[in-house]
């Protein structure tokens, strides 16, 4: 047990903060948007990604899934989905909140917008 909790940490601290994370999708999002990349990726979708891939390979190694939603959507892209996370990310970092507890938080959160008034609708089919 006491390797995982070393190698936990060891993440933790390769892990980059809050602020950089954010910038560093901005940046991703801002180079998509470019208007020769949009082309390029109407045109070419394979190469699109491959030239997101070589420019940002620090996001897409550290971030694949991320990545891959911002690229493939940059324009509609939901920042602040992204800033509420990041949000509690902070929360977490200066111990105001636990990972359980931020867990349990979005957790009820999108369940609330997104399933309960589905869960209502199949309720009242029956």
């Amino acid at each position: 047990m006491d390797n995982l909790d070393d190698h936990a940490i060891a993440n933790m601290s390769i892990m980059e903060d809050a602020d950089t994370i954010r910038k560093n999708i901005q940046d991703l999002i801002h180079f998509c948007v470019k208007r020769d990349n949009m082309i390029l990726k109407r045109d070419n979708l394979d190469e699109y990604k491959r030239r997101m891939m070589v420019k940002f390979s620090h996001i897409h190694q550290k971030y694949p899934t991320l990545f891959f939603i911002v690229i493939e959507n940059p324009t509609s892209f939901a920042i602040s989905r992204l800033d509420e996370m990041l949000h509690l990310k902070k929360q977490i970092e200066i111990e105001q909140t636990t990972n359980e507890q931020a867990s349990v938080h979005l957790g009820q959160k999108y369940y609330d917008e997104f399933v309960k008034e589905q869960i209502k609708h199949l309720d009242q089919k029956k």
